[in-house]
């Protein structure tokens, strides 16, 4: 949780004292920022062109001490989560290129993704080791990419590096609820399972 406290002199005069107002990271907005990026790249591989950009969710704090409603309208103003930043959408581009492959080798049951937003190769030692270096290429430019990507959600809110799990974990819940059947999934306790 942050606290952002306001002090006035003229609250300060009137004997009001400090205006404390909590704000959590708000999870349900974002978690649908990043549905929407993932849906619109993995759209785009079933429509055969890039993802068109959509517009990013306005957030409010959850919580406003001492009654002062204004401060959240002026939060609201203020704080729009954004994933569709221009280096977003090039990353976005990028990924999309890729996505047949990758879910492919998904559905295959050679790839998985974990709870932290990264794509894994499962059990490389079953693979021919041709195929397995091109897989390992795959897997390597795809969390390059995703790294990017992470790193320019945070940068684009104005959000401390304290959040990127956060960003992470909602991007992973966005992957996996894209992925196929056959998809290694990873839970929030780090146990894998295969997606019926």
């Amino acid at each position: 949780m942050i606290k952002n406290i306001f002090c006035t002199g003229l609250l300060l005069l009137a004997g009001l004292g400090c205006v404390t107002v909590n704000v959590t990271f708000p999870e349900s907005a974002v978690q649908k920022a990043t549905d929407d990026y993932v849906r619109e790249l993995y759209r785009a591989k079933e429509k055969g062109h890039s993802p068109v950009p959509q517009p990013s969710p306005s957030l409010t704090p959850t919580k406003v001490s001492h009654g002062f409603t204004f401060v959240e309208a002026a939060w609201a103003d203020e704080f729009i989560f954004k994933v569709d930043s221009a280096t977003a959408l090039q990353i976005r581009d990028r990924l999309s290129k890729r996505v047949e492959e990758v879910v492919v080798q998904k559905r295959a049951g050679v790839l998985g993704e974990s709870r932290d937003g990264m794509l894994v190769l499962k059990e490389p030692g079953k693979l021919k080791k041709l195929f397995s270096k091109k897989i390992e290429v795959l897997v390597s430019d795809e969390n390059k990419d995703r790294t990017e990507l992470y790193a320019e959600v945070l940068s684009s809110n104005a959000l401390p590096a304290t959040r990127l799990i956060d960003v992470k974990r909602s991007f992973a819940r966005s992957f996996q609820a894209e992925s196929p059947s056959g998809t290694w999934l990873q839970d929030a306790d780090g146990n894998w399972v295969q997606k019926s």
